[in-house]
């Protein structure tokens, strides 16, 4: 099959002509029908039993949702960006507080990104599998969260349920209303030591024999506040051009170069997520606002964790927090924006080849299988009808919740 064929039918049973064989939509194809992209069978490959619990490895004290081979559990799909949307932290301050700000308010700050998934009235334009699979993620995340939330509290009064904050936030009302997810990186500000704690500074191979810093502990104290190589020897290190220094990100009000000169942080470097433009250019977190638009089509690689937060024991505390929270997280692996200039329409075609041969050849097994009947046909087809139906039992379903802001 070439780019030329008048028209090509997909996996739906949609022909697909080739006004629609656009670049976006052989990448969302392609992308939607491969492995680990969500599908109806997703969940199956997260056991519900001892889930969401604590990875090793990780370094914090969340709780991740982990697979049948005890990794985290990592899956990808298409969706749209939304730089409209009122959780939107992706520029120039990040999810930084407005006030307060020190450097453990730095040390985890992240973007976040909100996105939305395909509108399902677009098939004219869109691959079918495409907006399968983003819609699936939904239904996913409300399996997942509901599975969590009836284990939780299962063993609670209703009076003591903590406040749940589910994977998914909304937004208007009637025609207008949508659900949103946010899609928090991983930290965005690396490299950072509070010189004003060291005793000696850090020395490399290059810095020996090239100053006095280590004969006296008054010296060592006072390079290592001032940050510099010992003995005022120039310094030989070179920032990593893939990890450009805290001072190079964009800052209006001032609040990088205040933190910097007020904790030193000259070494500290912005480590950029895997987030990455059509043709797998690095985007890094200040060109988030100039590259990427709302209503950009992105393809996502994501895990998921959920944090307990305590009870709230205080006299003052607000009711809410008396209960103490859950808090259930969308983290940004990846993203990738479309098109994908590496599916091009000879890749594309090859891919397609092979995908319909793979499917003929099931059809075969199939219709060859069931070919193979026992003498008594007819209480043969009603017990294979009825293992057919139990093989892939239908997971209990739970009411979305919804959070309105």
């Amino acid at each position: 099959m070439s780019s030329s064929d008048a028209s090509i039918t997909s996996t739906a049973g949609e022909t697909v002509t080739n006004a629609v064989k656009s670049p976006l939509w052989m990448s969302l194809y392609v992308l939607s029908t491969t492995t680990p992209a969500v599908n109806e069978n997703t969940v199956s490959g997260v056991p519900p039993t001892n889930n969401p619990r604590p990875l090793r490895g990780m370094s914090d004290n969340a709780e991740y949702w982990v697979n049948d081979g005890g990794d985290a559990f990592t899956f990808k799909f298409p969706a749209t960006i939304d730089f409209q949307g009122q959780f939107d932290r992706t520029g120039p301050y990040f999810n930084l507080p407005r006030t307060g700000l020190d450097l453990p308010a730095l040390k985890k700050m992240r973007a976040q990104f909100e996105i939305r998934p395909l509108d399902i009235h677009t098939h004219d334009t869109l691959p079918e599998e495409a907006i399968k699979c983003s819609s699936s993620v939904m239904d996913m995340l409300n399996v997942l969260h509901g599975e969590a939330q009836d284990a939780r509290n299962a063993l609670l009064a209703p009076t003591l349920y903590p406040r749940d904050n589910p994977f998914w936030h909304s937004y208007g009302a009637g025609e207008n209303e949508c659900f949103s997810v946010v899609l928090t990186t991983d930290t965005l500000i690396g490299n950072i030591t509070h010189a004003g704690r060291a005793s000696v500074p850090r020395l490399r191979w290059c810095d020996i024999g090239k100053g006095d810093s280590m004969q006296s502990p008054s010296k060592a104290r006072a390079a290592a506040m001032a940050g510099a190589p010992p003995g005022g020897a120039k310094s030989s290190t070179t920032t990593l051009q893939e990890h450009p220094p805290l001072s190079d990100l964009p800052d209006p009000l001032g609040r990088y170069a205040s933190l910097i000169t007020q904790y030193n942080l000259r070494e500290a470097t912005v480590v950029a997520p895997n987030i990455r433009d059509g043709d797998g250019h690095l985007i890094r977190p200040h060109e988030y606002n100039t590259k990427l638009a709302t209503g950009d089509m992105v393809f996502v690689e994501c895990q998921l964790k959920l944090w307990t937060i305590a009870p709230n024991r205080r006299e003052n505390a607000l009711p809410e927090d008396r209960n103490g929270s859950r808090r259930y997280q969308v983290m940004l692996k990846s993203m990738k924006v479309l098109p994908d200039a590496s599916i091009t329409a000879a890749e594309f075609a090859n891919y397609w080849t092979d995908a319909k041969g793979k499917r003929k050849a099931t059809d075969c097994a199939e219709g060859s299988s069931a070919t193979k009947k026992p003498l008594n046909d007819e209480a043969s087809d009603g017990d294979e009808e009825d293992e057919d139906e139990e093989e892939f039992p239908l997971k209990d379903g739970h009411a979305m919740q919804v959070t309105e802001y």
